[in-house]
């Protein structure tokens, strides 16, 4: 019959094999890459007293799938297994809420888009603002600058208790809201708005018989007739934005050529700034002999597009009628009218940022060569 201390040491070795290894008083489970999680010993030594806490062990496999759940998370946003505070001493992650490393100096906190099936919800209503209080304490102890929560529509009831601990929105998207708060007192915080400026393009198209691709919208008609274009969408390259807009609206096919300008404004739509590049692209023929289709307007957005002649369009934005002329289209004609040469050029470059894609760098002409 084995004694209880060898019972004892039976079970801390089953523990260990498991990666499990208690901790005096509770049970703290750390978020690690792999969606494991170890039960994290503090600097105090393991004595009988601790066995008493396997009863808990299926308690903490439940939170297993609980942390487990959490979107969005990589190897190098996780935190590690834990993190010691000033003191050296290991955080209790039963009283805090799970957060990711960020940028920036900060941290941020993921709640999943479903309520676990059991009673053990991390992110339970009731105790969720003690929780987030003492997640903020411990950011503060990490001298983080600010700490982020992204909270899905499903469990929208957890905004109002992150509202009464300071957060604000930042930003929503699809079906999630990220609230912000910025954790120097004294200090001017240094969180970003979000989305300061949306993209719009717009095309010059001119066909072998100098005339220039032109549109009339349903709607909002400032001129006769505009040039095709229209926004940028989220991660696409001018060139491709710009041509899909084009085949969009006209059922025109091109190829990009450079860009002619941009015009920076502000107070669009949502309030925010707009950088809109108008681009030089070439019509693609259907024959050796150069023709290009008639364009056809796209159904419920453009009410007429033709091929304009181009000394009509050109007399056009040159008016001095105020209720004719385009101030911004004269200047972008007269590049127009000059050498293709001149324009600015697309030259696409690696980055210096480890991991980040080549991208498109758009510039002068670049008249020589140094090596």
């Amino acid at each position: 019959m084995l004694s209880a201390s060898s019972i004892s040491y039976s079970l801390i070795l089953l523990m260990l094999t498991r990666r499990i290894i208690t901790r005096s008083n509770f049970y703290a489970v750390a978020f690690q890459p792999t969606s494991s999680f170890n039960i994290i010993r503090s600097s105090s030594c393991i004595n009988h007293q601790h066995v008493h806490g396997m009863a808990n062990s299926n308690h903490h496999i439940m939170r297993r799938q609980h942390f487990s759940s959490l979107k969005s998370t990589t190897e190098t946003q996780t935190t590690n297994n834990y993190m010691p505070d000033e003191n050296g001493n290991e955080y209790d992650w039963d009283k805090i809420l799970p957060f990711q490393k960020n940028t920036h100096n900060s941290v941020k906190i993921v709640v999943p888009d479903e309520e676990p099936t059991s009673n053990d919800d991390l992110f339970d209503v009731d105790t969720f603002h003690n929780k987030l209080e003492a997640t903020i304490s411990t950011a503060l102890q990490l001298k983080k600058t600010a700490l982020w929560i992204t909270i899905p529509m499903s469990r929208a009831r957890l905004i109002e208790e992150a509202s009464k601990s300071g957060f604000i929105f930042h930003h929503a998207e699809g079906h999630a809201a990220t609230l912000s708060k910025w954790l120097l007192d004294g200090v001017e915080s240094r969180i970003p708005t979000y989305a300061t400026h949306q993209v719009g393009v717009g095309a010059v198209v001119i066909n072998s018989k100098n005339e220039i691709l032109c549109v009339r919208e349903k709607r909002n008609n400032y001129r006769k007739w505009k040039i095709p274009g229209g926004l940028a969408e989220l991660g696409e390259d001018l060139d491709i934005a710009v041509i899909r807009e084009v085949y969009e609206e006209t059922g025109i096919k091109c190829r990009f050529t450079s860009v002619l300008g941009v015009r920076h404004t502000h107070g669009s739509q949502f309030n925010r700034s707009d950088l809109y590049f108008v681009c030089r692209l070439e019509p693609i023929p259907i024959n050796d002999d150069g023709d290009v289709p008639l364009p056809v307007p796209q159904e419920g957005e453009i009410e007429a597009t033709c091929w304009v002649d181009f000394k009509e369009y050109r007399d056009m934005v040159y008016s001095e009628d105020p209720k004719v002329g385009h101030p911004m289209m004269k200047h972008i004609i007269k590049i127009v009218e000059q050498s293709v040469d001149n324009d600015i050029q697309k030259t696409i470059v690696s980055s210096v940022v480890p991991g980040r894609k080549p991208s498109p760098v758009y510039h002068a002409a670049i008249q020589s060569e140094s090596s």
